[in-house]
């Protein structure tokens, strides 16, 4: 059985198939980003393709690299392209971060399940409270699946987040949540509850509230997350570390809204 193709040479590949005018423009387009990390002209032109991919992944993480391509080849136009490595990167079961359905957990305690007026916990309450959000969930797929392709996290995992955090969007007051007495004003923001209390997480919210702007913001917090628990449990699995993540930010039960939500989003 031939090697699993990573996301770069998938890449790297998919950029080998562009024909010559393609390509420089696709080179063209990376040096007119005017989003951070930029690249030097001279790392570019006159560059073959691999030495091409190397830049990029020198300057990008990648997640960061996979949402660069991505969105390069949709504004040169080519579409075919770009489906091809969107398409990939689906089958490939968004499985950077770890794969989300390899985490085990208890499920919703009695108080999380207690928001649905629920008299029961564990498994059974994450999948009744999935079940009753997805109608709402539904409404943002289009985004959540946009989002997913550009961070290489599952969509199940993002909805499943929006899920706990704002139950889709309906414990929110014109996008904002938590409302702090003490400060006369929200805490959180955007259908992922992002903390922008100033003595909290401090974040500046992006975007509209169930924009891909913010859910790309809030993901990325995610990431950073995840980097901090790699860093400090090194010989942790990815599927450990994901559940450090969520046990550290009192998100447990998102991992069994996952499993409930998976098929929903392998259907499209």
């Amino acid at each position: 059985m031939p090697p699993k193709k990573t996301v770069t040479s998938h890449i790297r590949d998919t950029l080998d198939d562009l024909t010559e005018e393609d390509f420089k423009k696709f080179c063209s387009e990376i040096l007119d980003r005017r989003d951070e990390p930029r690249i030097k002209r001279r790392d570019l032109e006159g560059k073959s393709c691999l030495d091409v991919v190397d830049v990029l992944v020198k300057t990008f993480t990648e997640s960061k690299i996979v949402e660069v391509v991505v969105e390069t080849l949709e504004n040169i136009g080519c579409n075919a392209q770009k489906e091809s490595l969107t398409k990939y990167l689906r089958d490939a079961s968004f499985s950077t971060y770890g794969d989300i359905m390899r985490v085990e957990t208890s499920g919703a305690s009695l108080q999380t399940a207690q928001q649905d007026k629920l008299e029961y916990s564990g498994v059974r309450a994450s999948n009744a409270m999935a079940e009753r959000d997805l109608n709402e969930i539904n409404k943002y797929k289009s985004t959540i699946n946009n989002v997913a392709e550009k961070k290489r996290v599952h969509p199940a995992l993002i909805a499943a987040l929006i899920s706990r955090s704002s139950r889709a969007g309906k414990t929110l007051k014109d996008g904002w949540g938590c409302y702090d007495e003490n400060r006369k004003a929200y805490n959180t923001f955007g259908l992922m509850q992002i903390d922008v209390n100033p003595k909290g997480g401090g974040h500046k919210a992006k975007g509209s509230w169930d924009s891909e702007e913010h859910l790309c913001q809030a993901i990325d917090i995610l990431i950073e997350f995840l980097s901090c628990i790699k860093n400090n449990f090194p010989g942790w699995s990815k599927e450990q570390q994901l559940k450090g993540v969520f046990y550290l930010t009192n998100c447990l039960h998102t991992i069994l809204l996952c499993t409930h939500l998976y098929l929903s989003f392998q259907e499209g």
